[in-house]
């Protein structure tokens, strides 16, 4: 085996993309070019065997004071690690590569689950990886504590669907309440569609409503144009948007307020909350010159395999549409159409029994019937343990910092 400390970028790309098991837009250079605007320099290096590629990683060097560095390798290695033999000789010329750069460490988060779980995140019988762990601890990893938020660089569980069977099949699959809202979004002609560049704006725009309405900050304005000139590109990314008519709307709540006045027993409740509903849509109606509006829109990733909701945003004042539920549902269907075979939803959490803020998104997500997964978490190699044991207390408490001072911008936009 030999070591590559730069694999030509075309052969690196097909072997990531074209990975049967382990392909991941994270490992593409798709994200490495990416990374340039987020302050990381990418190296994309690799194992070959009888001059065939048999293992890749995407490092994203981080520089520090001093000249020193850490690197990340999200979702860590693309290679089959069953193969202990590449796997230890991989991680030995990291060793090398990275202390030739003066890093303190590297950092790996293999997309690899570590145990079936059941829905309440549990363990129960089935397929592991306890012996991977083991032995990457064994070859020098630590393996840090496994989070059950969103503490880490990428999300620790996730739901992923199986998109192998029909359409109408996957489905059957979404719980009752997900297939009602969708049904009501087709009742208000909720329009799904796929965009284009001019509609980022659009999109920037639900989600800074979404920043101040969940109280976070999440990426610069011109990230997402970064994001979607690069994935676009090679077609890689769908931005996806849906739109109401105010018109029409307002003509379908009208047709509904009379049909509960005909009713033999009137529902007060039911009709007082379309009443304010219609009177909402009349004075938006007035204030605004377009009668369509986009109230949701999502980045959908196609890569290999798989795609994947990475961001999404919504304008909640049009809650009652479901416009959200129905756009998932379009997104489903054109990760379908885009010939993956996995829609993975990017994230959720580990204790959906808790009193968490973000126990409402792992609700949402689970209506559409995906299996709940849990990865073996985050493994560090440290090569120069005192300098990476000061620079991560540093990294604690900038962290803290930073997160106040957003904490404090978002509550100011919103005043």
């Amino acid at each position: 085996m030999k070591f590559i400390e730069q694999v030509d970028l075309e052969e690196f790309s097909s072997f990531v993309e074209n990975h049967p098991t382990k392909s991941h837009f994270l490992a593409s250079p798709l994200w490495g070019e990416l990374s340039k605007s987020r302050g990381y320099t990418p190296f994309y290096v690799g194992v070959k065997e009888n001059e065939t590629l048999i293992a890749t990683a995407l490092l994203l060097k981080k520089s520090l004071p001093f000249g020193y560095c850490y690197f990340y390798i999200p979702r860590g290695f693309v290679m089959d690690y069953q193969n202990l033999e590449c796997l230890s000789f991989f991680t030995t010329s990291l060793k090398k590569f990275v202390k030739k750069q003066k890093g303190l460490y590297f950092k790996i988060d293999p997309d690899i689950r570590l145990h079936t779980i059941s829905e309440d995140a549990t363990c129960i019988e089935g397929e592991n990886h306890y012996q991977l762990v083991s032995f990457l601890k064994k070859i020098g990893y630590k393996h840090l504590p496994l989070t059950k938020y969103f503490e880490t660089s990428q999300p620790r569980y996730t739901f992923r669907i199986d998109l192998k069977n029909e359409i109408e099949d996957i489905r059957k699959r979404y719980s009752k309440t997900a297939l009602r809202f969708i049904k009501k979004a087709e009742h208000f002609e909720v329009e799904p569609s796929i965009g284009t560049k001019e509609d980022i704006p659009q999109f920037i725009r639900l989600m800074k409503l979404t920043e101040q309405r969940q109280n976070f900050f999440s990426h610069p304005d011109d990230y997402y144009e970064k994001f979607y000139d690069i994935f676009s590109a090679s077609n890689h990314v769908s931005l996806l948007l849906a739109k109401v008519s105010l018109s029409k709307m307002i003509a379908i709540l009208k047709e509904d307020i009379q049909k509960e006045k005909s009713a033999k027993e009137i529902n007060l409740i039911s009709l007082e909350k379309k009443q304010k509903e219609l009177s909402f849509l009349e004075e938006e109606k007035k204030k605004r010159k377009e009668d369509k509006i986009v109230v949701s829109s999502y980045f959908t990733v196609h890569y290999g395999d798989k795609s994947w909701y990475l961001y999404g945003a919504n304008d909640m004042d049009y809650k009652m549409t479901y416009a959200n539920y129905r756009l998932f549902d379009y997104q489903i269907e054109i990760s379908k159409e885009k010939g993956s075979s996995v829609f993975d939803e990017f994230g959720t959490i580990g204790e959906p029994k808790s009193d968490h803020p973000l126990v409402g998104l792992h609700e949402f997500k689970k209506k559409f019937g995906g299996e709940y997964l849990e990865f073996i978490g985050e493994f560090d190699y440290i090569i120069r343990p005192i300098f990476t044991f000061f620079f991560l207390k540093l990294v604690r408490i900038y962290r803290f910092v930073i997160r106040k001072k957003l904490r404090k911008k978002v509550q100011k936009e919103k005043i």
